[in-house]
Formats: C-alpha cells, structure tokens, sequence
C-alpha cells in the first residue's frame, strides 16, 4: 500500500454511516454530523479531502461494521486492518450505483468478490451484510478467474503484478473495483485505499467509474484523498 509516512493503522478521521437506501437509488443525503464539505479545489486540480472532523465522532466509520461496545478513538487506532478496510469497501457498495440492468431485481444480491492474499479476513468481516437493498453475496476468486460477474471486486496489494491486466478486461464492464497498491489507479482501477499518515484513506478514478458506467456518490467524492476526473467539486 502506498505510505506517506508509515505510523500506527487507524481509520480516518473523515467518514461515512450507513444508508439505507438501496444501492442504485438517488445520492443519500449528507452522512457527518454538520454541514456538508464545500468545495475547495479550482477546475483541473486535484481535490483533497476535507478538514477532518472531532475526534468525538471518529469511530463512525468502524461502526458500521455493528461493534458490539462503543469505540473511542483511542480504541479505534487499534482496531485490525482488515476491520478498517472491510468498513471502507461495504460503505462503497452503498454509495455507489450500477446500471439498472446490473440487477434481475431491486432486492437481487450485490456480489462483491475478493482476489489476492488476506482477503478472507475481509470476508469474514462482511459476512452478513447488505448494501441498502442489496445482500451481499462474497465470492473468493482463484488467480484468472473471471470477475465479469462481479458488482464489486477487492484486489489485494498482492495481486500488483497482475492487476493492470485484469483492470483491462474489466474496463468496459460495470465493476467497482477497488485497490490497495501504487499504481492501481493509473492501471484503470476506481478507488484506492492508501496510506496516509498512519491512517488509512482512498483515493477515486472518477473517469474510470464514468467509463464502465458507474456512479460514485458526491459525498464519497469530497472524502476522497483526491479524485481523478470529474473537474471542480
């Protein structure tokens, strides 16, 4: 995973919570506490996230994934990686929208697969749960597997060598992939989980999602450590 600087893992302090809307329903309203981010790039330059906010409402994101006690942010430092990044990947299959043609019906299961080494943590951290409408359904792929069927696919920084290859078959197809490498975004991929820090943060290719016709909601969009495409926030 690309690092600014290498420091404890923690989530970051921006965030999201849990709609319910389904996963190709209309934007869901502001998701933090307070008024929405406002825009704070010029046309043509990279958009970085916004202020992060108190720490008092910094366990939001871990949250979704249900934790059974509340969390402080001191506990939230120590939560495990593939805790954090679980959090991440389910709350971009709840904000994000496929083609209507993506689903046989609005309550039809949301595949999300999972490709590289330590994946299977992640799994069994989003055993269960659902995005809006949509359960999910988790599949573990082999290498070379075909991931046509996917809605969502989660490649591990393990897969590096091999994902330019795989991002090209799925460039045209309605896939949200998402990474955890330098590199994954210039090789086609739409969102990157990275390391800033010592926390972990994402980075999006809006021309990517554009080009397999998927939507990212505006909201994700602000959170972004930056964001490739789309002009001014």
């Amino acid at each position: 995973m690309p690092a600014a600087r290498r420091a404890p893992m923690r989530a970051a302090a921006s965030t999201f919570d849990t709609p319910a809307a389904p996963v190709s329903a209309a934007p869901a309203p502001w998701p933090g506490p307070g008024p929405a981010p406002r825009p704070t790039q010029r046309p043509g330059r990279w958009r970085a996230r916004p202020p992060s906010r108190p720490a008092a409402w910094l366990p939001t994101l871990a949250l979704t994934l249900a934790l059974a006690a509340p969390v402080g942010a001191d506990d939230l430092a120590a939560l495990p990686e593939p805790q954090i990044k679980a959090a991440y990947i389910l709350n971009f299959t709840r904000y994000a929208s496929w083609p209507a043609a993506a689903f046989a019906d609005p309550r039809a299961p949301l595949v999300l697969c999972l490709l590289g080494q330590g994946t299977a943590d992640i799994g069994r951290e989003l055993h269960s749960r659902s995005a809006g409408a949509h359960p999910l359904e988790l599949r573990s792929l082999a290498r070379g597997e075909d991931a046509a069927a996917c809605h969502a696919l989660y490649i591990s920084a393990a897969e590096k060598p091999r994902q330019a290859a795989l991002l090209a078959r799925l460039r045209d197809q309605a896939v949200l992939t998402i990474g955890d490498s330098a590199g994954f975004l210039n090789d086609g991929g739409m969102i990157n989980l990275m390391l800033v820090d010592g926390s972990i943060r994402f980075e999006v290719n809006l021309n990517a999602t554009k080009q397999s016709g998927l939507g990212l909601n505006p909201r994700v969009l602000g959170l972004a450590e930056r964001v490739v495409g789309g002009g001014a926030k």
